[in-house]
């Protein structure tokens, strides 16, 4: 029987306490091992339950909208069936357009949108008479913003998150070589004067 040297045992334990401690040990932590190694084969199993998405986006500022182009009945089904994609490169807005008999409605339409379909003069709602019939459009800037219908006047709006009549910037680079030139010319009048 071979015994470990003293200080590598507690008192009183020979080495087959320690080697009953240890493969103990050691059986506990292969079965924990299993198990984590089963319930991840079980997650990866499961992405058809919880689809898994891309964290990357495919352009710069892309962005999606609740989107039923052919048009549906009413704003439930038109969000319940919308596909989840991506927005066109070079639309900038979601679009709604919402169509009401009486209170009732009877057509929806939600799109990615570009500037020029999305104007301060298109939004808003419009009634026509004898018909009893009502159509509102909304426009509005960011992710999914456009999950509500327009009703009214106070919901046919357009929500934007960058100010529309922003003016054009001039270039910062620019201030930075005129600034650089007037420091030149003043360390120069300096230094002749």
């Amino acid at each position: 029987m071979t015994m470990l040297p003293n200080w590598m045992l507690s008192r009183g334990q020979d080495i087959w306490t320690v080697f009953c401690v240890e493969s103990r040990v050691l059986r506990t932590g292969k079965l924990f091992l299993l198990v984590f190694l089963l319930l991840t084969d079980l997650v990866k199993g499961m992405e058809w339950i919880v689809p898994t998405y891309p964290v990357t986006t495919p352009y710069v500022n892309s962005m999606k909208c609740w989107t039923c182009e052919d048009g549906a009945e009413n704003n439930y089904h038109c969000n319940r069936w919308a596909p989840d994609i991506w927005c066109p490169q070079g639309t900038k807005y979601c679009y709604t357009f919402h169509r009401m008999s009486g209170n009732e409605s009877s057509l929806v339409v939600k799109k990615c949108a570009t500037e020029g379909q999305c104007t301060v003069k298109s939004v808003g709602c419009r009634d026509f008479e004898g018909t009893n019939t009502r159509e509102c459009i909304s426009c509005c800037e960011g992710n999914v913003c456009n999950p509500e219908v327009p009703r009214n006047a106070t919901d046919a709006v357009f929500a934007t998150l960058t100010p529309l009549n922003s003016a054009k910037k001039t270039n910062p680079f620019l201030w930075t070589i005129l600034g650089c030139l007037l420091v030149l010319y003043y360390n120069s009048y300096r230094l002749y004067s």
